[in-house]
């Protein structure tokens, strides 16, 4: 919905989701203070070309992903979402040199199934008929770089574990690897604006006229801005919570609950697209397929991260079972009153 008053200034709104998670993650290291030491500052200082490829595929996720999604109907970003998958098997594959087990190969079987099974056109139809495969491709491929981002940062905590005895805090990685980013948007405002067949000169402009918009006023190029100033900033809000508190659940929880989490958002979010929204058009016609194609996909995700979750599910079971017949025990040798 953010994407409905500003899809003119996609550029713009991807530099305020930028420069927004810079303020919020230094913000928050800065209230850590006590917690995070000097040595693990010092960590990106060791670290620097690792840290620095953070911020170049993050800047290329951001922007790319802001391009596909402002020209694609929102029921399909969260199937399209899902070839990150195909990409973090291809990279870990070649580039880890680690070998998936038959349940991972089959869960990456059952994802490309199931997003098949929700684009084929049946009955109503497909969310996918007349979309742009140009813009299709684009959001695709912008899934490479979390994909990456994810080993390089895998990286970054593997070899910090080995330097420091213990993990280094999430916000340290997170707050460098968002100034490595601002970073990188900033060298490659030539390239971005050629990309938009807009000179570097009417960048200033641009940007005012993206400022406007974002206000709710209309800007000088006479953009429908309405929704504005509330669902860009509703959405740079929430996105922003929502990764502050994917972080907070990685460091609590461990990437067990992170990964079941993101496995039940996706039907969510295809169903959170069904319902008629104010400023969306309304959704395509979805086949029976495509629920069919969903339940695939998600039953593939759930596959894929069975190693993950699926031996602290039977350890919790057991803590279960063992507490159970515990509590049974001591009921038996308790006294009976007469």
């Amino acid at each position: 919905m953010s994407l409905v008053p500003l899809g003119n200034y996609v550029f713009f709104l991807a530099q305020l989701q930028t420069f927004g998670y810079l303020l919020v993650y230094f913000g928050v290291l800065a209230l850590r203070a006590g917690r995070v030491s000097d040595a693990m500052l010092a960590v990106p200082r060791s670290m620097s070309r690792t840290f620095l490829a953070i911020g170049f595929v993050e800047a290329l996720a951001s922007l790319l992903g802001f391009v596909g999604a402002a020209n694609l109907p929102g029921v399909v970003l969260p199937l399209l979402s899902q070839t990150i998958l195909l990409w973090q098997v291809l990279l870990a594959v070649t580039l880890l040199r680690k070998r998936l087990g038959p349940a991972q190969l089959l869960g990456v079987t059952l994802v490309c199934g199931g997003v098949c099974l929700a684009a084929w056109p049946a009955g109503g139809g497909s969310p996918l008929t007349g979309i742009n495969p140009l813009y299709a491709a684009i959001f695709c491929f912008s899934m490479l770089f979390p994909a990456l981002d994810t080993i390089f940062k895998e990286r970054v905590f593997r070899q910090a574990r080995q330097q420091l005895g213990t993990d280094l805090d999430l916000f340290v990685a997170n707050s460098v690897g968002s100034l490595a980013q601002a970073l990188f948007i900033l060298l490659l405002l030539p390239l971005l604006t050629a990309a938009r067949g807009m000179a570097a000169a009417d960048l200033p402009a641009y940007l005012a006229n993206g400022w406007a918009c974002f206000q709710g006023l209309t800007p000088s190029c006479g953009s429908d801005c309405s929704g504005a100033p509330l669902l860009p900033v509703l959405y740079v809000l929430l996105n922003l919570a929502f990764n502050v508190s994917a972080l907070e659940l990685i460091r609590q929880a461990g990437n067990v609950a992170m990964s079941l989490t993101m496995s039940a958002i996706v039907p969510v979010t295809i169903l959170a697209f069904t319902v008629p929204l104010p400023y969306l058009p309304p959704a395509p016609p979805l086949g029976p397929l495509f629920a069919l194609g969903a339940a695939v996909l998600l039953t593939g995700l759930l596959l894929f991260n069975a190693p993950v979750w699926l031996p602290a599910l039977s350890q919790n079971l057991k803590q279960w079972a063992a507490s159970g017949s515990g509590g049974r025990a001591a009921a038996a040798m308790r006294p009976k009153l007469s």
